[in-house]
């Protein structure tokens, strides 16, 4: 039973990382684009910052943030998992 525990996880884990990460450079190169440059350059040094970004800007980066938001949903499923799952 712990096998497909770590197997589901490992897949919801993977897939929200991914989106987390791809959104938050798409919402970075949206906010330099938009001549954001504060929140374009911070949202490369600490990724978490493009939640922030794309709620204060929906109108702007609202492609990237269904990716951000659809992603760190995934990695609070995954971690959601594995607390209940007994694996961590």
């Amino acid at each position: 039973m712990v096998q497909y525990i770590i197997i589901a996880a490992l897949l919801t884990g993977s897939i929200g990382l991914m989106l987390l990460v791809i959104g938050s450079i798409f919402s970075a190169v949206v906010a330099l684009g938009n001549k954001q440059h504060l929140f374009g350059w911070s949202v490369f040094l600490c990724f978490p910052l493009s939640l922030v970004y794309c709620a204060m800007n929906w109108d702007k980066a609202s492609y990237s943030g269904k990716m951000v938001y659809s992603g760190a949903s995934l990695l609070t499923i995954t971690a959601i998992i594995l607390k209940f799952g007994e694996v961590i």
